[in-house]
């Protein structure tokens, strides 16, 4: 009767603390709610226009083959949106709340790990090994590193492919000690369940979920690998290491592919690895340490390494995770779980902190790693001060994480916040100057644009912008001309951006409210974009596009038509053979028609359109020859 009554009264501290630590998180995190969408949120959900506020089979196909985030085209993320919205623009409340609640079942799922874990581990679970357990999993759950992966709308493909991640442990982990316990057929049905929720329903969501094949190795050296004479199963073995081999292996792959450096980004294959020294470090200790930095989502700020030594911290980083990782694994049989927690961590970087030329830094990185980061902590929960520490910590973590939360409450605050706090980020002072715009501080947000140009190394987004802006104005200066002129030494930014601002800034020359920049200016400066990226395709056809816009506004109407012939000649672009030959059309329709015959070719044998799964098994290559076809018979038909 006693026991029983014990094992009840456990049962409810159990209960009582979770539910603190998930009202807690629904409390910390509701100020998110009133933010607003941010950076890749735009150019992410606008594909919702597709479906028009009702959702058709035409319309849902559509809306999921216009994105190409990743190789998936993760279908599983873009339908989740659906449950918020069908239209677009939308209200930012609805997708913010929806990944509140995903994030708080991923803590759940977490909990249940980390309780399957100590009970794997210490065999017997009491009472205060059942509290500290929840508490590691609550540091987690009430982290305010995590913020901008759950406030920031887009990142519930993060949030949704770490559910994945968490819940195929959670099998592979049940099914193992089914294996331990004779029940083999059991035993592999639930693993085999586990890899195909981690990483094959993962990826559907975001492809990082891959890396659920490097994670089940560490589980069994960690909790399964304590009877030395039971040789592992063949099987087993053939299952651990078999995906883990073909991921290494595509990884692998990218070590060879060395042109996405030299086109897209500022920094080579080894600076970037350097780099991830000190990016790991610092998501290390800012998740350790609550409320030590902040960096949001605008992370363009962040240096290369450009050796060991340049600067110190990459040097000092590589130390510090040499000696972290070596120290762990000398360590794996007295403290299992510390080696889980930290191998865990780093092979969970493993491929968005490796040779993929990803950009250097992003907070939602370090989402899915430090979930068992801290799970070392358990060897101690017998220590008498153990739990009341864990308490403070874990509460202090939840304030942090709530006022935190309020800076995202508000445009105007994590606008002006996330330039106070990254003053090297170009992003962020865009996204500061556009909400200027917004609120119509037109001279506030050019101020803005020229002191990060005069103070820092500038890119041509960030100068054409301020021209843009300077001309609506009327305010344009030869020295604004002088700062659009330097833009083109920083990186490579993106060609339809370029263009699209091109095509603005020319409108406004023609319109008069340019004072001193001039059609000569923009000429120069697409002389200027081509001796920048020499050999990039891209950029040698968006410098066609940019200056058939300029000779377009300055009355050559002529002049595009022959730009958008002369871009079409530099690579396949089916996308630019369908819009560039339509624009043509606004011409002469004869020009049109034969633009589409002679670029037909394009369309009928370009993969560009089928470059994601789904895209590949929607067929969406199909459909648009069938549109090209039927544009180009519309138009050659009178």
């Amino acid at each position: 009767m006693r026991l029983r009554k014990l094992k009840t009264e456990s049962t409810l501290v159990q209960i009582v603390l979770l539910a603190t630590i998930v009202l807690a998180s629904l409390f910390t995190l509701w100020p998110v709610l009133t933010g607003p969408f941010l950076f890749d949120d735009y150019s992410n959900l606008d594909a919702l226009r597709l479906l028009g506020g009702d959702i058709t089979a035409e319309g849902l196909r559509a809306y999921t083959t216009e994105k190409s985030a990743g190789p998936t085209g993760r279908p599983l993320s873009m339908i989740s949106f659906l449950i918020n919205d069908l239209y677009w623009p939308s209200s930012a409340h609805s997708f913010k709340h929806t990944n509140i609640l995903i994030h708080v079942l991923n803590g759940l799922v977490l909990t249940w790990l980390v309780l399957i874990i100590a009970k794997q581990q210490f065999v017997k679970m009491n009472l205060r090994l059942q509290v500290a357990a929840i508490l590691v999993a609550g540091f987690w759950i009430l982290n305010p590193y995590h913020i901008s992966s759950v406030a920031y709308v887009v990142q519930r493909m993060t949030l949704l492919s770490t559910l994945c991640v968490l819940a195929g442990l959670v099998l592979y982990v049940k099914g193992r000690i089914y294996l331990e316990e004779g029940q083999k057929k059991k035993g592999y049905t639930i693993i085999w369940a586990g890899y195909v929720v981690g990483a094959g329903v993962g990826v559907l969501f975001k492809e990082n979920a891959a890396i659920f094949v490097f994670l089940t190795p560490i589980f069994e050296i960690s909790l399964f690998s304590h009877n030395k004479k039971t040789k592992k199963p063949y099987l087993l073995i053939l299952t651990l290491a078999g995906p883990a081999f073909l991921l290494l292996l595509a990884l692998s792959s990218y070590l060879f592919s060395l042109d996405a450096y030299t086109w897209y980004r500022d920094f080579t294959l080894t600076e970037r690895l350097l780099s991830q020294s000190r990016a790991v470090g610092y998501y290390l200790w800012r998740y350790i340490i609550p409320g030590v930095g902040y960096v949001g989502i605008y992370t363009d700020g962040f240096d290369k390494s450009i050796n060991l030594f340049e600067p110190i911290s990459t040097f000092v980083w590589l130390l510090i995770h040499a000696l972290i990782l070596i120290g762990s694994f000398s360590l794996r049989r007295k403290l299992p779980l510390l080696f889980l927690g930290v191998w865990f961590f780093y092979a969970a970087h493993s491929i968005e902190s490796s040779v993929i030329p990803l950009e250097l830094f992003f907070e939602h990185r370090n989402y899915l790693p430090s979930a068992l980061l801290i799970l070392g902590f358990l060897h101690v929960y017998k220590y008498k001060y153990f739990i009341p520490i864990a308490l403070v910590v874990v509460a202090l973590s939840a304030s942090l994480q709530y006022l935190r939360a309020t800076f995202w409450s508000d445009e105007q605050k994590i606008a002006s916040i996330m330039v106070i706090e990254n003053p090297k980020s170009e992003r962020a002072t865009i996204s500061y100057a556009s909400y200027l715009e917004r609120e119509r501080k037109y001279a506030q947000a050019l101020q803005v644009l020229r002191l990060y140009m005069t103070n820092n190394n500038y890119g041509f987004d960030i100068a054409l912008n301020a021209t843009k802006i300077a001309c609506a104005l009327k305010e344009d200066t030869k020295d604004d001309v002088t700062l659009l002129m330097g833009s083109l030494e920083k990186y490579r930014g993106k060609a339809k951006a370029m263009t699209d601002q091109v095509k603005d800034i020319a409108r406004k020359i023609r319109d008069g409210r340019c004072q001193v920049l001039s059609f000569d200016d923009l000429r120069r400066f697409i002389d200027l974009y081509l001796e920048a990226y020499p050999r990039d395709k891209s950029a040698i056809q968006a410098s066609y596009i940019a200056r058939g816009y300029i000779e377009y506004f300055s009355g050559d109407e002529e002049a595009l038509k022959d730009s958008i012939l002369s871009a079409l000649k530099v690579r396949d672009n089916a996308s630019l053979a369908y819009s560039g030959c339509s624009q043509i059309g606004l011409i002469s329709r004869q020009d049109a028609c034969s633009c589409f015959k002679q670029n037909e070719h394009y369309v009928m044998g370009s993969a560009e359109d089928g470059k994601t799964l789904m895209q590949f098994f929607l067929g969406e290559r199909d459909r648009k020859r069938k549109n090209y076809l039927a544009r180009m018979d519309k138009v050659c038909a009178n």
